[in-house]
């Protein structure tokens, strides 16, 4: 392979690399936020909080997009070195999950939910995933910085289940209607 081959980030199934993906979702993102209305703009890369500031009326709100293709089974995040997964979490604060699914005649699916609620489900997980013995029956690494989720039906095991937890917020646009001014 070539040096420049090399220094690309990787594609997944989808043919997507993960700066492709995320561009994508936050493209979607600000589109279906246009469409109802609001007006949203796209921060500069590598903000540190939100991808999204939008505004309507009076009301202003950050939003933090998160994207995953058909293809991944999980929505993941990286904590920072104290812990933290979403720095700087303010009351008009919302994430945007958006899941892309293969077909290019398919539209993509939306969960909007409040980036706190996002943020005690991960707490929680990653709280009962450190506290139990790993497949080989050793302590799991509580410095993991990895935060995920799968979005399946499983709500019995640690990280799972997130697709019934989520489907109050599949296209929950209305929520950002009522956040504070």
């Amino acid at each position: 392979m070539s040096e420049i081959s090399d220094a690309l980030p990787k594609r997944t199934k989808s043919g997507m690399n993960s700066v492709m993906k995320g561009n994508t979702g936050e493209f979607y993102a600000l589109a279906e936020l246009s469409r109802r209305g609001w007006t949203a703009a796209q921060t500069a890369r590598n903000t540190r909080v939100f991808d999204i500031l939008a505004r309507k009326d009076a009301r202003q709100v950050g939003i933090r997009v998160k994207t995953k293709t058909s293809d991944a089974r999980v929505f993941q995040w990286n904590a920072k070195e104290n812990g933290e997964i979403f720095p700087d979490l303010g009351v008009n604060d919302f994430t945007i999950l958006v899941d892309i699914p293969a077909s290019h005649d398919e539209f993509p699916q939306f969960y909007i939910l409040r980036t706190q609620i996002l943020d005690e489900w991960l707490r929680a997980d990653f709280d009962i995933w450190k506290s139990t013995p790993g497949k080989i029956k050793e302590q799991r690494d509580p410095s993991n910085k990895r935060r995920l989720f799968y979005v399946d039906d499983a709500v019995d095991v640690t990280a799972h289940g997130y697709l019934v937890k989520l489907r109050p917020h599949l296209a929950d646009w209305k929520i950002l209607d009522s956040s504070s001014i």
